[in-house]
């Protein structure tokens, strides 16, 4: 009965005496659909001993690069050099070559200065008895020249610093390139002409109808009351032109006129008219 029992108990079904397997008796179901097919297999995990690998290789690299300077920056260049003492010199080390001794430039030579002209001696002399030449004095006052006939002229050329007194009648003077020259004449007969001349004093005693001034810069005309009378001036290129006459009711005292330098042209009555700039205004 207790085998019975167990049977009973275990899923067996007894058959004609004899115990059955009840699953095998019972009917086969019909059979089910296939199941799908499995997913593709996710990636293969990366490899984690090389990623370890690398990461830690590059940390070391960097952890010894901020190392180093660290190290620098607390000394360590200092630390790595070899102290210098003082001794003799290796006698094996090479000698120090010997620099090349540098030729000094040259230094251009100077221009060559052009020597004073040499001082020419001064002459006073008669030309073709007709020209009296009077050249080259410097710093004499008494130079005196006496003229013997009205047909007889000066020219003086080249004196500086001096003063000439022409005695007599004579038919014209010149005065070319002076500097600092004094002339005092009695009478030219035609005209007296100072050119190219600077800081010129200039005296007729007696008559003198024309007196030319050209190129000159300060010159002083005197004159006497003879040559006042029928004295002109003409004058070009010049500056600080000065007259100085004698007053006509006092003949002792002199009065002085500057000749103009300046003048304006003004369109008048159809035609332009010049005149002289008077700055007396």
């Amino acid at each position: 009965m207790e085998k019975l029992i167990e049977k009973f108990e275990s899923g067996a079904t007894v058959e004609n005496g004899k115990a059955a397997d009840t699953a095998a008796a019972a009917p086969t179901p019909p059979a089910a659909a296939p199941p799908p097919p499995p997913p593709p297999p996710p990636p293969p995990p990366p490899n984690t001993a090389e990623l370890q690998k690398q990461s830690a290789t590059e940390g070391a690299g960097a952890g010894a690069l901020f190392a180093e300077i660290n190290y620098l920056g607390e000394g360590g260049v200092r630390s790595g050099l070899k102290k210098a003492t003082r001794g003799p010199v290796n006698e094996d080390a090479a000698a120090p070559v010997p620099k090349p001794a540098q030729t000094p430039a040259a230094v251009p030579a100077a221009a060559p200065t052009k020597p004073a002209p040499a001082a020419k001696a001064p002459k006073m002399e008669l030309q073709g008895k007709k020209k009296w030449v009077v050249e080259f004095f410097e710093g004499n006052n008494e130079i005196i020249l006496n003229v013997n006939s009205i047909k007889e002229s000066v020219y003086i050329y080249s004196c500086n610093k001096s003063t000439i007194q022409i005695k007599g009648k004579c038919n014209s003077i010149a005065i070319d390139s002076c500097k600092k020259f004094n002339c005092v004449f009695e009478s030219a007969l035609s005209i007296c002409e100072v050119v190219n001349s600077n800081d010129i004093q200039i005296q007729s005693t007696g008559a003198s109808p024309a007196v030319t001034v050209d190129n000159c810069n300060t010159l002083t005309y005197y004159l006497s009351a003879e040559a006042l009378a029928d004295a002109q001036i003409i004058t070009s290129k010049s500056a600080a032109v000065n007259l100085c006459a004698p007053k006509p009711d006092d003949p002792d005292d002199m009065f002085e006129t500057p000749i103009p330098e300046q003048m304006v042209t003004k369109f008048k009555d159809g035609q332009w008219v010049t005149e002289f700039v008077d700055h007396s205004d």
